[in-house]
Order: structure tokens, then sequence, then C-alpha cells
């Protein structure tokens, strides 16, 4: 502030102590703070400035400590102090938009991953052809690319169902097994135009998919596919417990070209705790794009995907998903 920049200590200063530029100050101090003229400190610069003039024909130095131990023995003590902590300016609390106070959210492209706000689910689920209800596809993922932090591409790669880690160091092609449904009644939203006809949407049986590519017992993994998060949750050897929430979705219906997906995932994991304990979060970006064929040798529909999934830091619940921090790219094909 102006009042620490300009002490009114400086104002008990003779000139010929500090040079000739100390009036100018005083002028200066006197307009910045804009004293009244009948303040105790204005009357004391009118003292000032006759000891000032007086002090111009002394030389002896003990001539110079008389006159500013009378100046100082003059100026009220609050005024050569600072602030103390009651006086100072109280800080304004940061706080969230619903009002809680610390939480840190909506800078800049960041995304509050746990308290999304329910339109950042434009559907229901991912939808795929109606066609692919009810069938089980043989799933070949093989990693093309990791680019960023290896570390945190690493960690939620295995975190998404990798098992086997050769199959991210040494791009060692992971088979597993996929199954879809018909969409459920309650997903009102599942539902697409294809070649001028209204279809039903099949949606995939993520408990099934995530078993098989973990290796584990369908047992061990729990999906609530009535909720539009789809959440997911399991244990692998019964030690590390892991959630996975589908946060933010935007989707592209089947189509000529194909379709796609775009999931923002919540992360949490643990290492033999409850849950409940968890507390760091992980924030990692999903998109998918698919498009539909056939195998030439078989005859037998085939589709390919192209995934890419990128990792973004977590501060306090919210996701900086501007700026990602790793993106590991994978190659997909499922074989009926």
């Amino acid at each position: 502030s102006y009042s620490s920049l300009f002490h009114p200590l400086l104002l008990a200063i003779p000139t010929y102590l500090v040079g000739p530029t100390i009036s100018n100050m005083v002028c200066l101090q006197r307009i910045v703070l804009g004293y009244a003229a009948s303040s105790p400190l204005q009357q004391k610069c009118h003292s000032f400035t006759q000891f000032d003039a007086q002090s111009k024909s002394l030389s002896s130095s003990s001539s110079r400590r008389t006159i500013i131990n009378s100046v100082l023995s003059t100026i009220p003590l609050s005024y050569l102090l600072p602030l103390d902590s009651a006086q100072a300016a109280t800080p304004i609390p940061i706080q969230s938009a619903s009002g809680t106070p610390i939480r840190i959210e909506e800078l800049g492209g960041g995304f509050d991953i746990q308290s999304p706000t329910p339109s950042a689910l434009t559907s229901s689920d991912v939808f795929y052809p109606s066609s692919m209800a009810n069938s089980k596809w043989k799933a070949q993922r093989v990693v093309t690319s990791v680019e960023g932090d290896l570390s945190q591409a690493t960690v939620v790669w295995k975190l998404l169902g990798g098992s086997d880690e050769r199959a991210f160091t040494s791009k060692l092609t992971e088979v597993y097994d996929v199954s879809y449904i018909a969409a459920p009644h309650t997903m009102e939203d599942a539902t697409y135009e294809y070649d001028g006809k209204v279809l039903r949407a099949a949606v995939s049986d993520r408990s099934y998919e995530l078993s098989s590519r973990l290796g584990v017992s369908p047992d061990a993994v729990k999906w609530d596919s009535t909720s539009t998060n789809n959440s997911l949750m399991y244990s692998r050897n019964n030690n590390d417990a892991v959630s996975l929430t589908v946060v933010q979705r935007k989707i592209e219906s089947p189509s000529d070209s194909g379709f796609g997906s775009d999931e923002l995932y919540r992360i949490q994991s643990s290492s033999g705790r409850m849950l409940s304990l968890i507390g760091t979060d992980r924030a990692a970006r999903v998109r998918r794009r698919y498009r539909r064929g056939f195998d030439e040798a078989t005859g037998k529909r085939i589709i390919d995907c192209i995934e890419i999934v990128s990792t973004f830091r977590v501060l306090d619940g919210v996701a900086g998903i501007e700026l990602p921090t790793s993106t590991c790219k994978s190659r997909l094909r499922l074989t009926e």
C-alpha cells in the first residue's frame, strides 16, 4: 500500500540528512494519503518544515540528534508502527460455485470431477449399432504410441483394465472378449436414425469387457448399469480397489461413416484400503472412433477402432482438461 511506501517516519528526517528531495516526498505523502489539514500528521508536517529550516544552519551531530529526537517525540506511536493484524484487511476466502470454501473450480479449462454437473453427460451411454445387440466379439488391442509423462500413462492404462505390462511397454497385442446388449428401456434417448428408420441402440456390457480384459472373475467387477455415469468398481487380487466413473460424455451416433465416443473418467484407486478413504483422484479422457467393415477372408463383420487416452493433473478435485500430461494411442479390432 502507499502508506507502507511513504511511511510518516520519513517526514521526521531533516532534508540535509537524506537530500534535497525530501520536501517533495513530504508533499507527495500529503497527496497520496489525503490527510486533512487539521489532522495530527498534517500539523506535524508544518513543524517538520520549521525544524528542517533550522537544521540547515546546524553542523554538529549532537544538534542533529536533538532535532530528530524532538520531532519523533511529538509523533503519535500509531503513525510510526505498521498496522497490526487486527487492523489489516481480511482476505476474501475462495469459495466454489456452491458456496463451499477452499475448493478451486471453473478456472480456465478446469472440470470438477468430484461434483460434475448432470448436463456434462449428454447421453445415457455410448450407443452402438442395433445389429450388435446380444452379440459377443473378440477384441485385439495394441498400443501404437505414448507421449508425455510415461509414468502417468502407465498407471492409467493399468487402472482402465490393462493387465499385461508387456502390452504397454513392448506393444504386445492384448486379446479379450467384449459383449453388447440391447439398451434398457429406461434409456429413453437410446435411439438413432439410420436409412430413414429409427433404431434402438445397443450398449456395451462394461462389466463383462472389463473382467475379461483384467483376467478376473466377473464377480470381482460391479457395474451400475442403471446410472448414466456407468460407474464400475473392481478389485485386483482382492488388494487394489478401483472405481471408474464417467463424469463427462459426448457421443457420435451410428451412421454410414461410423460412430464414436468421448468420455472423461474420474479414477479412484487404493492399495488395500476402502475407497471412502481415498484422498487422490485421477482424470483420464477416453476417445474412440469406430468404423464398420467386413473381413475379406471370412466375410464376418469387423469393427476397427482408434482410441486415444489422455491424462490430466487434478488439484482439489478439479482436472485441468486443457493441458494433458500424457497421451496413449491404441488400435483395436473387434471380430465377430
